[in-house]
């Protein structure tokens, strides 16, 4: 079977690394797209604000500290 998703270490309550399995940008957006419906339009429609935009910024800064927790 493949997956769309990638697998990445994160550290996980016991203080372990662990793989867990990750969409992309573009994962994600095609997610929602699979389940049609209200609720995934409006997520679909936060999840791609500009970067301008409170949600946005909040985004950015969000992907920043993930990727930060990667480089460990």
């Amino acid at each position: 079977m493949v997956s769309a998703t990638t697998q990445l270490k994160l550290l996980a309550p016991d203080g372990k690394k662990r793989l867990a399995d990750m969409l992309d940008y573009v994962g994600i957006i095609a997610l929602g797209k699979e389940f049609p419906g209200k609720k995934a339009n409006r997520f679909i429609d936060w999840f791609t604000f500009s970067d301008e935009s409170i949600d946005g910024k909040s985004k950015t800064k969000a992907y920043a500290l993930f990727e930060s927790n990667l480089i460990d």
